[in-house]
């Protein structure tokens, strides 16, 4: 796919303008911070429940959010789409994005009364949350308008009924394994795979809850947009592990009728120790390749990666942490910073960001709470109280990173009586380490005068976390393909299918 690049962006994510919490405009200020694309999705209306006609908080904002859409449209450099989410008992919950500003948000009381008004439109179709009981109907599945189903969320994993991160998000209870994706990939179905937080503190992009990355040739509505469409997309966890998989010549996403003999190659770049690449046919895996760790450390100058990791706290404290952090390289450059910032706890006015940056150095501002300074309305089991940077270092074992740390605390109106004996209070830390040093073990520290921690993970040489293979398919019986990746920290990515022989 040498003509495409990789693009990454939220498509399902809610702020106050429906039942969540932040502003229109602090939700497109943090997706503009860090991402490539975003559809911002308000909780539209329950076509079988109690508010058929819409939620009135959003019906009475439509023109602001479609305003909203449009004007932070910035062909090249910031994708947007206008997007609602569509709820139902019977038929799922879908996420309703289009290419257009002055579509209405279209109360359809039923999913084939959705379909035939978005049929013939710019529009896709995004059904989430599958796993749970009746979170699909994939009896009645519109392929042409549903091209991608999200198989990860702040809600966990619907792929299958086995495997990490199960449905225990929200109020949606167990569902049986029909409503998987799995289950509609065995049935025949032919859908993409993308990830979304469903964020309810208006953070999209929240590290740990769900990205989509997809190839496109444009970072334009019209290229993001036929990517999904191809199909040509990837879901991850949270970090932007890049996929590229492909059977000869068509990439994921594609269909190949009568084939004959193909070969199915990947080429995989994690941001931490990649643990295993699983090619899964016909939803079993037929190949497990991992990294040869026994493998000679190669010398010279290479590209490492790394994470930068900040805040833990007291046990349930109630203080809020704001941080400033800068890194300095010598001996080396600075070739990628991509921030790792969670949604919690929430705050209107503070942001997470990167400040500045250039092949020297780079400074960032956030802010982190063990036990959140305002009501989470997220609930993922697995969500981190840290916020963290990975980068990429172009270097030597010898290149030298320089850390500097300022921590503040404040205290919120649900502190107890032992989070003020320690509020307000100002930590600092300054430590030099060489990638040498940080190849052979991370380097932990407590905050120097506040309750607070950091942590540099280890580096990671190239050629663990890259990873290329492939599988030869044999003509013969239809098969789907797609790739599932797993990373050490229990980061995972997930490449949309190819159909072989179809």
């Amino acid at each position: 796919m040498s003509d495409l690049k990789l693009y990454w962006g939220e498509i399902h994510n809610h702020n106050e303008l429906g039942y969540a919490q932040g502003s229109l405009e602090r939700s497109y200020e943090i997706a503009r911070s860090h991402l490539d694309f975003y559809a911002f999705t308000p909780h539209g209306l329950h076509a079988d429940g109690g508010t058929p006609d819409g939620f009135p908080v959003v019906n009475e904002n439509w023109a602001r959010i479609q305003q909203a859409a449009a004007t932070n449209n910035k062909p090249g450099e910031f994708t947007c789409f206008l997007g609602y989410e569509w709820h139902s008992n019977q038929w799922g919950h879908l996420w309703v994005v289009s290419c257009a500003d002055d579509q209405p948000m279209y109360c359809a009381r039923t999913l084939a009364e959705l379909q035939d008004h978005f049929r013939g439109t710019p529009t896709i179709l995004g059904a989430h949350h599958t796993a749970y009981d009746k979170g699909v109907d994939w009896a009645n599945f519109d392929e042409e308008l549903s091209p991608v189903v999200e198989i990860f969320s702040e809600h966990g994993c619907s792929e299958r009924d086995i495997g990490p991160f199960p449905m225990l998000g929200h109020s949606g209870g167990p569902g049986a394994s029909e409503f998987t994706l799995q289950h509609g990939l065995a049935l025949g179905k032919r859908f993409g795979f993308t990830a979304g937080t469903d964020t309810h503190d208006g953070y999209p992009g929240a590290y740990g809850q769900g990205l989509t990355g997809v190839w496109a040739r444009e970072n334009t509505r019209a290229g993001i947009f036929a990517a999904l469409q191809s199909r040509r997309c990837l879901a991850v966890t949270g970090d932007r592990i890049a996929v590229d998989f492909a059977a000869g010549d068509a990439p994921m996403g594609s269909i190949v009728e009568k084939g004959g003999d193909q070969e199915l190659s990947y080429r995989v770049q994690g941001w931490d120790f990649i643990k295993q690449v699983e090619v899964v046919r016909d939803n079993m895996p037929v190949q497990v390749a991992t990294p040869d760790y026994a493998a000679a450390r190669p010398s010279g100058e290479q590209c490492y990666r790394l994470r930068l990791e900040w805040g833990w706290g007291p046990m349930k404290g109630y203080q809020v942490f704001d941080w400033q952090g800068r890194v300095r390289i010598d001996g080396g450059s600075l070739e990628q910073v991509v921030p790792c910032f969670t949604s919690d706890p929430f705050d209107e006015h503070r942001r997470k960001r990167v400040l500045a940056r250039d092949q020297s150095s780079c400074s960032w501002q956030s802010h982190t709470s063990r036990g959140g300074m305002f009501t989470s309305r997220n609930g993922i089991p697995a969500a981190s109280a840290n916020d963290a940077l990975c980068l990429e270092i172009r270097g030597t074992e010898k290149t030298q990173l320089t850390l500097s740390f300022d921590c503040e605390t404040h205290t919120s109106m649900l502190a107890t009586m032992p989070d003020w004996t320690i509020s307000p209070r100002r930590g600092e830390l300054e430590r030099t380490f060489s990638i040498g040093e940080l190849l052979n073990g991370r380097q932990g520290f407590k905050m120097e005068g506040a309750p607070t921690s950091v942590l540099v993970h280890r580096a990671v040489p190239p050629h663990l976390y890259t990873m290329q293979g492939s599988y030869g398919h044999r003509a013969g019986a239809g098969s789907c393909y797609y790739l599932r990746v797993t990373q050490e920290n229990g980061q995972m990515a997930w490449a949309s299918p190819v159909w072989l022989d179809a």
